[in-house]
């Protein structure tokens, strides 16, 4: 069976460690072991959110992030199960120990959809991405609302683009905030992902996709 390799946007931590007196989404994220404490095979089902400018209603779908095997020394076998209908996407195994991997997932098809938006080249939003990974976050202590109960946890922003000083050629994205939520008390740890793209001219919104965490089953 062949493994899916996590792509190449998981690599932001061989840029070094970050520093060390700011919160990043590469300490927050990256290193926190989001997927550690999964021993046991597990489906974890999210929901997918998209609302912006010329879509009428928010479109909305369920993600499926499935653990099928375990090993001994903590790595996993991921499936992923994606939207529905003609948008239906399914893939897998990818390999995995203690990164959640849905992050890479929706970080790549981010910058593939902003590469295939503008006739640009999907490495070049890829990279400027990973950099803002060992930049300092906006980092807040927030609370999240689940089965309940109400759980601690860590919001994280960058905006990849604002001092880009080459996102003249893509003004539109020059705004674009990456937000992630992170908690704990959250199986797979990883509650919620967007990416939100605010129009600069007037700050209405363009366009915004999320996951958000809904629940995990065996």
């Amino acid at each position: 069976m062949r493994i899916v390799a996590l792509p190449a946007l998981a690599a932001v931590l061989a840029l070094g460690p970050p520093p060390a007196a700011a919160e990043t989404v590469a300490h927050g994220v990256f290193e926190a072991g989001l997927l550690k404490e999964v021993r046991e095979p597990a489906v974890f089902r999210y929901r997918y959110e998209m609302q912006g400018r010329g879509i009428e209603r928010p479109y909305a779908s369920e993600v499926r992030m499935e653990v099928r095997e375990v090993a001994a020394d903590g790595g996993k076998e991921v499936y992923f199960d994606m939207f529905e209908g003609p948008n239906r996407r399914r893939f897998g195994p990818m390999a995995a120990a203690e990164q959640n991997p849905l992050v890479i997932v929706f970080l790549q098809r981010d910058v593939t959809g902003m590469g295939n938006l503008t006739g640009g080249s999907a490495g070049y939003f890829q990279q400027q991405v990973r950099k803002a990974f060992n930049a300092p976050a906006e980092a807040q202590a927030t609370s999240i609302e689940l089965k309940g109960r109400t759980l601690p946890a860590t919001r994280l922003v960058i905006r990849p683009f604002a001092h880009d000083p080459n996102i003249e050629r893509f003004p539109k994205f020059k705004d674009k905030a990456y937000e992630f939520v992170v908690a704990e008390g959250v199986p797979g740890g990883l509650y919620r992902i967007a990416a939100r793209t605010p129009d600069p001219a007037d700050g209405h919104l363009i366009l915004e996709e999320s996951v958000t965490f809904e629940e995990v089953v065996p």
